[in-house]
């Protein structure tokens, strides 16, 4: 073979090698090692990510020991944890036990479904044991008997957490509605006495709608969970379902457009409900106009039902008293009567205050009188 000839194997060189000029060979990067025979060259820190449960569950990175403190062991109160019973109330159950979890730091191990790798250390199957005993022990406690019953026999938290979601947890467009209209009728609930109490039922069915419009990603629902952040959107809702029962008081606090929620809200329970209680309580201790002295009863029967069938409204209360006006007359108002006995009183002892003083001023000019007299 020449000199000429190329090799197969060798490619040519180029005829400009030394050319300063031509264009330069690209080689191909070659990452470098992370890693030598001796260890790391340059550790960097592993960024934290939320640990998420693998199909099978076990996760080697997981420190279950760091979870457990034997020298303090958790004491957790369940009191105000009302049992669970069913769809009813599992919203606010599983919120509340999602706060015990991350208490007694078994929330991975009960949610997430996290548990040991095959080879790992006993301590760490130690302690993930003692979580799910610990999370047992709790669940037991926190479910209905009926329910108990179904769940008991799984032994493990996770599967038992797991079942009761599937079972209870509705998060669906026809559980968004259903809300809705559990919302949308508790003006149907209200008679017009409790009003704390209604409040109260008013904002859990607000706030359990909102978390299910939270919870999905659709756009529509979205855009009505924004809805629902609105302040004044919450504090119309209330007040649209109040309006029937205290009218005179809706229409005040519709005039003020600045008012938060929060605002009406104290309005609202500072109605002093207890004046409706005297008002009922004046009216049943009151005679009827038909067993009055000197009157007969009447006959027919139609006078009665049309002047029950009509509410009772005291014109006083309506221009002193706006908002409490409702459920009397004015000559059963017992506000009308006190404020009549006090100016009464107060007459009375302006009076005997202007006897006083003529008497005193009578026996001054009698003295002097005397008092000349001996002159």
């Amino acid at each position: 073979m020449s000199d000429t000839e190329s090799d197969p194997e060798y490619p040519p060189l180029s005829q400009n090698l030394f050319d300063i000029h031509s264009t330069p060979v690209k080689y191909q990067e070659v990452p470098e090692p992370s890693t030598t025979p001796l260890g790391p060259l340059s550790p960097s820190p592993r960024p934290l990510t939320p640990i998420m449960a693998s199909s099978s569950g076990k996760n080697p990175m997981f420190s279950f020991s760091a979870r457990v403190d034997k020298k303090t062991p958790v004491n957790v109160k369940l009191d105000s944890i009302g049992k669970l019973t069913g769809q009813d109330n599992y919203q606010i159950w599983s919120a509340s036990m999602n706060i015990v979890l991350k208490g007694i730091k078994a929330y991975e191990v009960v949610v997430d479904g996290v548990s040991p790798a095959d080879d790992a250390e006993q301590t760490e199957v130690d302690a993930y044991e003692h979580l799910k005993h610990t999370a047992s022990t709790i669940f037991i406690q926190v479910v209905s008997q009926d329910i108990l019953e179904k769940i008991v026999e799984l032994e493990d938290p996770h599967l038992m957490w797991t079942w009761l979601r599937t079972e209870y947890y509705r998060d669906s467009a026809f559980a968004l509605v259903s809300q809705i209209m559990n919302l949308v009728s508790l003006p149907t609930q209200y008679s017009g006495t409790d009003l704390p109490g209604f409040i109260s039922k008013f904002e859990s069915e607000w706030l359990h709608l909102t978390k299910l419009s939270k919870a999905s990603s659709d756009s529509y629902r979205k855009t009505f969970a924004t809805f629902l952040n609105e302040d004044k959107a919450k504090r119309d809702f209330l007040l649209g379902f109040l309006v029937k029962h205290h009218k005179n008081v809706i229409d005040n606090l519709t005039t003020k457009d600045s008012l938060s929620y929060a605002d009406v809200k104290q309005q609202l329970m500072d109605i002093d409900t207890s004046d409706i209680e005297e008002n009922s309580a004046l009216f049943v201790s009151q005679p009827s106009g038909n067993k009055r002295k000197g009157k007969k009863p009447s006959k027919s029967g139609n006078s009665n039902n049309s002047s029950s069938s009509s509410p009772k409204t005291c014109t006083w209360c309506k221009k002193h008293n706006p908002g409490k006006s409702e459920g009397h007359t004015w000559n059963e108002c017992f506000r009308l009567q006190k404020m009549n006995r006090d100016k009464k009183e107060k007459e009375e002892k302006e009076k005997a205050e202007e006897a006083n003083i003529t008497s005193e001023d009578t026996k001054d000019i009698s003295s002097t009188t005397r008092y000349v007299a001996d002159l």
